[in-house]
């Protein structure tokens, strides 16, 4: 949630970087509100706004409405790769060919 309500300031990227980058494993505190409030005040966020987005459930709901979207589509995990709805994996030459269909496709 705290990386959509940071996406409401244009932070997004900038609040994923500072999470992976103090990330220090499972069950640390690090997604706690003070953690993620913190994470925002060192990017130079306005805290009322960011405070205001996670209380108000905005953010969950986007979250909610999101991984609701995965499951139905078939995604149980991460990362899952969709080109043009399909799901692909393998090496890479599976994604290749699935770009270079797709692209084809557009032409």
């Amino acid at each position: 949630m705290g990386a959509e309500c940071a996406a409401e300031q244009g932070n997004f990227w900038q609040f994923h970087d500072a999470l992976f980058e103090n990330w220090q494993g499972a069950n640390q505190g690090h997604f706690r509100f003070a953690a993620l409030q913190g994470f925002a005040d060192d990017l130079g966020m306005d805290a009322a706004q960011f405070e205001s987005c996670m209380i108000s459930g905005r953010a969950f709901e986007r979250v909610r409405a999101e991984h609701l979207d995965a499951e139905s589509r078939g995604v149980n995990g991460t990362p899952t790769v969709l080109i043009n709805g399909e799901r692909v994996g393998g090496p890479y030459e599976a994604y290749q060919q699935a770009i270079d269909a797709a692209l084809a496709a557009t032409q």
